[in-house]
């Protein structure tokens, strides 16, 4: 089974650089799912209901999050019900921390993480939670989304889970990471990276961010705009011997 999965998605006009070209990216790689995260979709911050609908009509199997997830609150309204995996380590009822998706006779189980080093939301121990969630999957093979921050704390997971799931893939920082390794038949990369505008600083406007660090004035910022967008992410062979290839491309948005 071959897997393409996105890293974090800067937003609106990435869907349709999506649009535009992921049906060529799987004909090309002979892609069998296609999954991303998608809390930088609506504005930079969250997922409105309409952009997940247009992920969905992309042909997206399921959708990971972050500490973005409920920064729409609209989403209380539809991800119980929808192709989603939010953080397991938040404390709410909302959605599902194991993703289901079926692929003919494989079934695959998509978890979501929070890092908790320089997080300033309370989160549980996303190590115990996943050793409790072990407990409960029944898949074929199960990805893990781990959105942090801090590099070691990525690494110590995978080390202490290699060999009980198939991939731990970082996501969070926007910046794709050379790291990619195999151990124990798992999966890592640090960072997957961000789809979103090339002329940007981590998919928002540079000029806004460079102002905000030389004036110290915290105002709201805005997605970067453009032509030319990056889509980052990695691509998962999964078999008796799993393996992992960086994903990372640039392409010129069409507007109509």
């Amino acid at each position: 089974m071959r897997i393409l999965y996105l890293g974090d998605i800067v937003g609106e006009k990435t869907i349709e650089v999506l649009r535009q070209n992921l049906d060529t990216i799987k004909s090309e790689n002979r892609i069998n799912l296609v999954l991303v995260n998608a809390e930088n979709v609506t504005q930079g911050k969250g997922l409105s209901e309409k952009h997940y609908k247009q992920l969905k009509q992309l042909g997206i199997a399921g959708m990971s999050m972050g500490n973005h997830t409920f920064s729409k609150s609209e989403i209380k309204n539809y991800i119980n019900d929808a192709t989603i995996a939010r953080p397991a380590n938040l404390g709410t009822s909302y959605g599902k921390d194991i993703l289901y998706i079926q692929y003919n006779d494989k079934r695959i189980a998509v978890v979501n993480m929070l890092g908790r080093v320089y997080t300033y939301t309370p989160l549980d121990d996303p190590f115990k939670t996943m050793d409790k969630l072990l407990d409960r999957i029944d898949a074929d093979y199960i990805l893990v989304d781990f959105h942090g921050d801090a590099t070691s704390e990525k690494k110590a997971f995978f080390f202490n889970f290699a060999g009980k799931v198939d991939a731990i893939l970082g996501s969070h920082t926007h910046t794709q990471t050379a790291d990619e390794q195999v151990f124990d038949n798992t999966c890592f990369i640090t960072d997957m990276g961000m789809c979103g505008a090339f002329d940007s600083i981590l998919g928002d406007d540079k000029d806004m961010v460079i102002q905000r660090f030389k004036t110290g004035m915290f105002e709201p910022l805005k997605c970067a705009t453009g032509n030319e967008y990056m889509l980052n992410g990695v691509i998962l062979d999964f078999g008796l011997k799993n393996t992992i290839t960086r994903f990372n491309k640039k392409y010129i948005l069409n507007e109509k």
